[in-house]
């Protein structure tokens, strides 16, 4: 599998803008990480496929309007790849091709983000990681949280918190 981790990205051009995913929950999601501490696999469709699915910036929109059209009481998680690390206890690994569960297993103090390009560039992310024999805290994942209400009389979400930091 070919890697690059995050102690050693020195060229822009070779990493897809991951410098800050994002992940769409729903409300319950957010309630059992925030009272558990724990980041873990909370959506069906997360829990299925073992890995947490992700947005970048440029994508978050796209995936909205995709998978989560009229819905308004979700919210967008945002995470910054850097802060995965746990001080530096743990390495973020990006990786073009997805990780094998004996690779997520026998990395224990890894996290694999894997990326998928459209039209070259990143889109989305799945995050992988052993979450549960080694959880991460989500005090140490989520850098905040942000409303995208749905408009119907336009037919899209808002995305306040999204254009407040672009």
């Amino acid at each position: 599998m070919a890697t690059t981790t995050s102690e050693n990205i020195n060229d822009a051009e070779t990493l897809p803008e991951l410098d800050v995913i994002w992940k769409i929950v729903s409300p319950g999601e957010l309630d059992v990480w925030q009272s558990s501490n724990a980041f873990t696999l909370e959506s069906e469709l997360d829990k299925s496929d073992g890995f947490f699915h992700c947005s970048n910036t440029l994508r978050i929109r796209k995936t909205a309007d995709l998978y989560f059209k009229t819905i308004s009481n979700h919210k967008m998680v945002k995470i910054e790849t850097k802060t995965l690390t746990h001080g530096n206890t743990r390495s973020v690994i990006f990786t073009a091709e997805a990780p094998t569960k004996e690779e997520v297993d026998e990395n224990k103090d890894s996290i694999f983000i894997h990326y998928l390009l459209v039209e070259g560039k990143a889109c989305c992310a799945h995050v992988f990681a052993n979450f549960e024999k080694y959880p991460l805290k989500t005090e140490d994942v989520i850098s905040g949280v942000f409303d995208m209400p749905w408009v119907a009389s336009e037919g899209k979400h808002e995305f306040p918190g999204l254009d407040m930091l672009c």
